[in-house]
Order: C-alpha cells, then structure tokens, then sequence
C-alpha cells in the first residue's frame, strides 16, 4: 500500500504548530478537528451540515483523516452523520484499509459497525484482512514515513502495539458465520470428476466457504475450484464463467508447454535439455545479433534463465512479441544476461519451447497435447491460437475442470487414473527450484500479491511460501491459478477474465485481487 500524503503538506501551510496549541474554536477546520480528536467540534460541523466527504488538497476525507490519527469515537459520529466509508485516498485505500495496516482496532470496529464493506479492495488488491495479516517489516518503511512526516501534529505509532493490534483486527475482519451459512461449494455435477465434500476429506470446511464468500466480491473471476484427495470438493462459477465453457489462458499454459517437452524428452525426440536453441531454428543462425544468443539452451528455456528480456518491460519489446510471426526475435533481442546467468521472465521462451516440441517430434502440438497429456487426464481444449506457419502460440483455452486435472496431475507426481502419463522425475525435477532472484513486476519484487513470498522458479513453474507452506504454482496475467499444495494434497483452480493485451493499472488490480484471494485462504489453513 501507497499511504495518502494526507496532510503532510495542507496541514502545515493551513494550521501551523501554533495553530493546533490554541484552544478550539467554534470554526476550526473540520480536518483539523479530526486530526485532535475534538468530537464537539466535529459535531459542530455535522450539526451545521457541512460535507462530510469533502476531499481536502490531497485527497483525503474526514474519515481517512480518522483512520490514519486514530480517532475511533470521530469516525463513528462520521458514519452516523452518513460519511462515505468506501471513499479512497488517491492511492486507492479506504479508510478501512488504512486503520487495518496501522493497527487502528477501535477504528476498524468503528468502521464495520457502521457499515464498511470487509470485502472492497484496495488499488493493490487487497483487502483489509490482507493489510492486518502481512507481517509488520513489510511495511515498516511506509510507518517510518508516516511518524517522520506527521508526528509534529499528532500522529502516534507504536510497532510493538501494532503488531499486537493485528491479530484481533484480522480476526475481526473475517467474514461472519452468517455470511457463511448460505455460500454453496457443491460440485456442479458429479460426472467427469470424483467428488466429495471439504469435511469428508478433512478439510476446515470455515475457511473454504470463506474464501468462496470473499469470491463473491470479484467482478472478473470466472471460477473457483478446490481438489482435495483427488477429488472435487467445492467448485463455482462467476460472472462469464461456466463449466463447460473453456476460457483463454496465458502464462498458465507455460506450465502445460512444460509437460509437453517434458514428453518429449521422455520420448526420446529431445534426449538432451542442454543443446542449443539455435540448432532447431537455423533460418535464423545467420542473423544472430547478440552472440549469446547461441548458448541459449532448452534448460535454460525452461528455468527462465536464457538471458532474453522480459518484454513487458519495454512497449518495443512488447510489441514485437505479440505479432504473430515473432520467432525472428530469437536472433533480433539483445540479451539481458549471460545464459544461465540470472532468472529474467521471458514469455518468448515459452514461444520457443512449443515450436521446438513440433519440430524435433514431427508432429502439430495440438495434436501431441491430444493425446500424450490432455487426453489421458481426461481435459478438454478449447481455442489455440497459431501464428501464419501453423504453429503454436503459448496461448490457449481450456476449462477450469482440465486445469484441476493437469494440477491433480503434477500433485500425483504424472499419474492420472491410474496411468502414467508424465514420468515422475520430469514432474520432480519440474517443481524443483534454479533460481534464488525471482522476482515479478516492474519494481522486481520478491512477492506476488500480499502471500506468495520468497518465489523460486523450476520448468515454467513458479514457487512461494504462502502462510507456512512451500507451494508451487501455474499463473497467468489476469489472476489465473493452478496452486499445488502437496502435504495436503491440495489443488487450487482460478480461472479469470484473461485481460488480453491489457496491462493498466485496473487490470492488475484483479490479477493481484486472485493471488490474494488464494493466498489468504492458504495461509488459514492449519
């Protein structure tokens, strides 16, 4: 979270330090009333129907001003005089999101008595449970800030109370019984996938339909789905999703695209990982720019350590690579590292793995997909997309029941029904970890949402610590998950709108909104 600027500036041009000694006045500012917690003077100004959400220079209201100095009795005379609570600063937190990262318990009770929305999220995509739950260091640097900056008139913050505070606050933020007792997680059929309930398979039944609860809330989620002991427990559709209707996935297909070469490898039409990339493109070879580029290997493919750019970092980069014949990047991108050098994302890599599968197998990768994996574990395809050669984008559809099935898959170390489909070192070595410098987004965070920490990345498969669990994972832009949690034998599915070629802010918003949502339901689990 961003905190607002607040008053950092207004209230030091507006009310000096000589200001806020003098006794109060009937016309004091109704900023500054809140910033002192002088209730009488705030109800003066509710009594003489002055606007309550008013935004002062910076974008703060009333009841964020509260949120941020504390004012637990001022916040609720706000909300009894019809204050907004679901106004934001201009980072996007609302008050509630504010007095839950600060440790605020008599604010956050405040707020929800009078009505807060628990479930809203901020910019970031969380929610306020997700600010009490994050350990304190995270945001040590934004508190540090806040008590440098606004300390001079009146800001307090104790990291020993807050970290005390966060606890109770979380708990306070969880969804109440009574918002449980009608959210439904029943399979929506019992054929194509053996099924169960959360209870019969020994699973906290609470923290389930919780997270189901907290789903509710998401306008671009498509489905949720939870396999556990190999079979389905709780499975939902949103908005545009169905059962039977596949949807686009993107970067989750990298994970599938895996399998692939994984077998191939097993097949013998790609016996050694460590041959150069170059060898299966040689209409290329001769156009090379950066001489590197030859060392590239399909491990390194795999492990995202081939040197190639993360395109989304560069709108030329972006744009080559979304043109349907974009495999003349192999020889035209500058590498950004040595290969095996570092971990850099490169959605090219996987574009080359596929076309790499077709060419040493001889064969169209539908096809191959069709029968060596998708088939077998009982999945069903949708669209593919291809470039002007007939061969294989990493972009595909499928339905939220095939990917609990490819998960089920790896969790089962290749196995499904019975039958070996992939072999179990591939899958062993698959979900291991090569890199100790993941990092995701523009800023190379070592985190993904509020719970995916520490991330570690094998053959296009990523790795976290969500709660007290090491997890490895399929994810894709939108928000769409495949979460394998092995000692509980545990497949989580989210399945989104894809936000095709949409990277604004709003769209990461939701993507960011999934990851928490599967991550604060993991990190509950005992």
């Amino acid at each position: 979270m961003k905190m607002p600027t607040l008053m950092i500036a207004l209230l030091f041009l507006l009310f000096p330090a000589g200001a806020l000694a003098d006794d109060t006045r009937p016309d004091v500012p109704l900023p500054l009333a809140v910033v002192r917690g002088d209730i009488a003077a705030v109800k003066q100004h509710i009594a003489t129907g002055a606007d309550l959400n008013q935004r002062d220079t910076f974008g703060s209201t009333p009841l964020i001003i509260a949120a941020v100095f504390d004012r637990p009795r001022v916040a609720e005379a706000l909300l009894a005089a019809g204050a907004d609570s679901t106004l934001r600063d201009p980072q996007g937190s609302s008050p509630l999101h504010i007095a839950a990262l600060l440790g605020r318990t008599e604010v956050v009770r405040s707020l929800l008595e009078g009505g807060a929305d628990r479930y809203a999220r901020s910019a970031s995509g969380a929610m306020a449970f997700d600010y009490a739950a994050a350990p304190l260091r995270e945001e040590r640097a934004i508190l540090d800030q806040l008590r440098d900056r606004l300390a001079p008139i009146g800001f307090r913050l104790d990291d020993i109370e807050v970290a005390a505070a966060r606890p109770e606050i979380a708990q306070m933020l969880r969804s109440p019984a009574s918002e449980l007792r009608g959210v439904n997680l029943a399979p929506v059929k019992r054929v194509g996938f053996a099924v169960s309930t959360p209870e019969a398979e020994g699973l906290d039944p609470e923290p389930v339909a919780e997270m189901y609860r907290d789903a509710e809330a998401l306008p671009r989620l498509f489905s949720l789905l939870l396999v556990k002991n190999g079979r389905l427990v709780a499975e939902k559709y949103f908005n545009e999703g169905g059962i039977d209707t596949p949807s686009l996935m993107q970067s989750v297909v990298k994970s599938y695209f895996s399998a692939l070469v994984g077998v191939a490898h097993e097949r013998g039409c790609l016996p050694d990982l460590d041959q150069a990339v170059v060898e299966f493109f040689p209409e290329y070879a001769d156009r090379i720019t950066d001489p590197r580029t030859s060392k590239i290997t399909i491990r390194h493919l795999l492990q995202m350590r081939s040197g190639l750019p993360w395109e989304e970092t560069d709108p030329v980069l972006w744009d080559k690579l979304v043109q349907d014949d974009n495999l003349q990047l192999l020889a035209e991108y500058a590498l950004v590292n040595a290969p095996g050098g570092a971990f850099n994302y490169s959605n090219l890599s996987t574009r080359l793995l596929g076309v790499i599968v077709e060419r040493a197998c001889d064969t169209d990768l539908r096809t191959f997909a069709e029968s060596s994996v998708i088939g077998p574990i009982g999945g069903v395809l949708g669209d593919w997309a291809r470039d002007p050669q007939g061969q294989h984008h990493p972009v595909l559809e499928a339905t939220a029941r095939t990917h609990a099935k490819f998960g089920m898959l790896y969790l089962n170390g290749g196995i499904a029904d019975g039958r070996r489909v992939i072999g179990k070192d591939w899958v062993a070595t698959s979900l291991a970890n090569y890199s100790d410098d993941v990092w995701v987004t523009l800023e190379r965070k070592t985190r993904a949402g509020r719970y995916f920490r520490n991330l570690g990345y094998g053959y296009q498969w990523w790795q976290a610590n969500v709660g007290n669990r090491r997890v490895n994972y399929a994810s894709g832009h939108g928000g769409q998950l495949i979460v394998l949690i092995d000692e509980l034998d545990l497949v989580l599915v989210i399945t989104a709108y894809p936000a095709w070629l949409e990277h604004d802010g709003e769209n990461w918003m939701h993507e960011r909104s999934h990851l928490n949502l599967a991550g604060k339901f993991i990190s509950l689990l005992p």
